[in-house]
């Protein structure tokens, strides 16, 4: 009969310390969403063309790649705009894996055609690297990868 009564106690303390914990618990439905929209591209700024090369000689991209040995000492981001209406900026920001390794601001100017580039002493770091190409809004126009090994 006490064994009983002790698990009868026992079990409506779980029923109430259950239905309290549920309470306290946030649901999907009621928790608050924290994700922010992308910032949209930038309209005026149209980036006709990107290349990851070796050099650049004669404003014009050379030994185009996506690979690239660890001998190699820079490597260069290529950009050409078109129908650019006015100056801006934007920035060239180079990354290995998961790290920053280095950021560019460039000026683009107004032109109908307008070349430029920027590029990264790579030293021997191997590994996969991406070029992103940022607005002033913070908008990615356009991302590259490349290797080094």
């Amino acid at each position: 009969m006490k064994k009983t009564i002790i698990l009868g106690i026992v079990l409506s303390f779980l029923t109430v310390a259950v239905s309290v914990m549920a309470q306290q618990a946030p649901t999907a439905a009621t928790a608050p969403s924290v994700t922010a929209p992308a910032p949209a591209p930038s309209a005026s700024l149209e980036l006709a063309r990107m290349e990851i090369c070796g050099s650049v000689m004669d404003r014009k991209p050379v030994d185009v790649s996506s690979t690239f040995a660890a001998t190699q000492d820079k490597v260069y981001c290529y950009l050409e705009f078109k129908d650019v209406k006015k100056e801006t900026a934007v920035n060239v920001v180079w990354t290995l894996g998961q790290n920053e390794m280095g950021k560019v601001t460039l000026t683009i100017k107004p032109y109908a055609k307008f070349r430029t580039w920027a590029s990264k002493t790579i030293n021997g770091m191997k590994g996969d690297w991406k070029v992103d190409v940022v607005d002033e809004q913070g908008a990615i126009l356009k991302t590259a990868a490349f290797k080094v090994q």
